[in-house]
């Protein structure tokens, strides 16, 4: 219970708490267009599209089949490429305020829908279940997979916010390369470690790029940039 505990704390709380300092800072906007960006672009677009081919595109299923490491890449860059644009477009075109807190928030929102939707509403449905709760502790390993995930939807979307001040769509390409190598890693790692180390691998290079791309985050706002 303590493992479901913890990943609420981190799936819910660190959500909410991103919410209400949107509140106090009067940037509740760019929190909101951060989950309007991962909903549009995974919840509305992406998802519905590949379970559409996985049903109906022999093509996909045979890539899937045959080939393992090119359909991680596929899915890779696919995961990179709808929600990099979806950032770029609703910062571009619908984010009025666009300093650096507005960006830190705007991945706050975006990652923080993400932790609650994927792990964090899972969480709260097994505290109230009573259902014996078998291999728990993967909770705390998805909460400490959400946390950082969250740092990196931050650093991947003031490296967005950059491109859009400066006019440069060359940041939009740094934020998506970076994107589809964390997601694509994710899913071809499996192929090559054994099971017993996977999932430790997996998440010390999550956190790995997370703390990078969080670290040039900040760097930014010392820039003043």
């Amino acid at each position: 219970m303590a493992s479901i505990i913890f990943a609420v704390f981190i799936s819910i709380g660190l959500p909410l708490t991103a919410l209400f300092y949107s509140l106090y800072t009067r940037r509740l906007t760019a929190f909101l267009l951060g989950v309007l960006a991962f909903v549009s672009s995974q919840i509305f677009l992406r998802i519905p599209l590949l379970e559409y081919v996985s049903r109906h595109s022999t093509s996909f299923i045979m890539l899937k089949a045959t080939e393992p490491l090119l359909f991680a890449i596929v899915l890779g860059l696919s995961a990179a490429i709808f929600e990099e644009l979806a950032r770029y477009f609703a910062m571009r075109f619908l984010m009025k305020r666009r300093d650096w807190q507005a960006g830190f928030l705007f991945g706050a929102g975006h990652g923080g829908i993400e932790a609650v939707l994927f792990v964090g509403i899972p969480a709260i449905g097994l505290c109230f279940s009573q259902m014996e709760l078998i291999d728990s502790e993967m909770y705390f390993i998805g909460g400490i997979e959400r946390f950082f995930a969250m740092m990196l939807h931050i650093g991947l979307s003031i490296i967005v916010l950059q491109g859009v001040v400066r006019k440069q769509f060359r940041y939009i390409l740094y934020a998506i390369v970076i994107h589809a190598l964390v997601d694509a890693l994710v899913g071809i790692l499996p192929l090559y470690v054994p099971n017993t180390y996977v999932l430790f691998v997996l998440e010390v290079i999550v956190a790995v790029f997370a703390l990078a791309v969080f670290y040039y985050s900040l760097s930014i706002k010392k820039k003043g940039e």
